[in-house]
């Protein structure tokens, strides 16, 4: 009986073992699962494909920057509505009469608001250069109130809006700008300045100066010879004088003490 029981239980330890072996083959034998993963990698462009990108193949490259193209659309709206030309004839008047009813010079301070009317409806100009011009003659035109006081106020803050468009003109001037005068000459005092002009034609001379004395500019040929007196006037001025010249080399001679510009145009 023990022998039997004894056998029994080889047999069982035996039968065990040999499960179990039967197990650990069968998960050995089990053929992994393999799990795809797709990974998305998007390049970096380099700058040159960057821009190149930006660029629509039949289409020219812009070559006017945003803010010229935004001082030459407010310089074309104060052109056309003459508003400095208006406010440098203002400059020039003097208080009048005292009236009961609108105080000094009624006619000057209706002027004064219209062009300021006309100047509130630009478009901003791009450059802080232009920005300050279009600024100088908002305070400008603030300080004309028909009063004796007001025509001093508005007197001096002109020479202000002359330098600062003097400034602002030949910034845009040399970011090669066609809306600017073809020849724009800037100087202090004394002076000769040459120039040319590639056809016959009208050219009218826009001159401006911020001196307390002489200020007189002689139109001369190549020779030296004397063509016309543009200006020939004391202190501060602003004004133009159109003369018909052929194509040629030409020279101004400058009589000032203070800042000047002149701008030649030809039609």
């Amino acid at each position: 009986m023990r022998r039997c029981i004894g056998t029994l239980f080889v047999f069982l330890c035996i039968a065990s073992i040999v499960v179990a072996g039967c197990t650990n083959k069968e998960s050995a034998n089990v053929t992994p699962q393999i799990v795809y993963v797709t990974v998305l990698v998007t390049p970096t462009p380099t700058p040159e494909e960057t821009k190149s990108a930006t660029i629509i193949p039949g289409t020219a490259v812009p070559t006017i920057s945003q803010e010229m193209e935004m001082d030459e659309v407010f310089l074309d709206y104060i052109d056309s509505n003459r508003i400095f030309d208006c406010m440098t004839v203002l400059n020039s008047a003097r208080p009048g009469v005292y009236d009961v009813s609108g105080g000094y010079n009624v006619r000057a301070k209706e002027t004064a608001e219209q062009l300021t009317a006309l100047l509130a409806r630009t478009k901003p100009p791009g450059s802080e250069k232009m920005k300050a011009y279009r600024s100088a003659m908002m305070n400008a035109l603030g300080a004309m109130d028909g009063s004796t006081a007001g025509f001093t106020r508005y007197h001096d803050a002109m020479q202000t809006v002359i330098v600062t468009k003097n400034d602002a003109l030949a910034e845009l001037h040399s970011s090669g700008s066609p809306v600017v005068d073809e020849i724009h000459l800037i100087g202090h005092g004394n002076d000769v300045q040459p120039f040319n002009t590639t056809e016959t034609g009208l050219n009218t001379f826009t001159l401006h100066h911020t001196g307390v004395s002489n200020f007189a500019v002689t139109l001369k040929d190549k020779d030296g010879k004397y063509l016309s007196l543009l200006v020939n006037e004391i202190g501060e001025y602003s004004g133009k004088k159109s003369e018909t010249l052929g194509a040629g080399n030409y020279t101004l001679e400058i009589t000032a003490d203070g800042d000047w510009t002149i701008g030649i145009t030809t039609v």
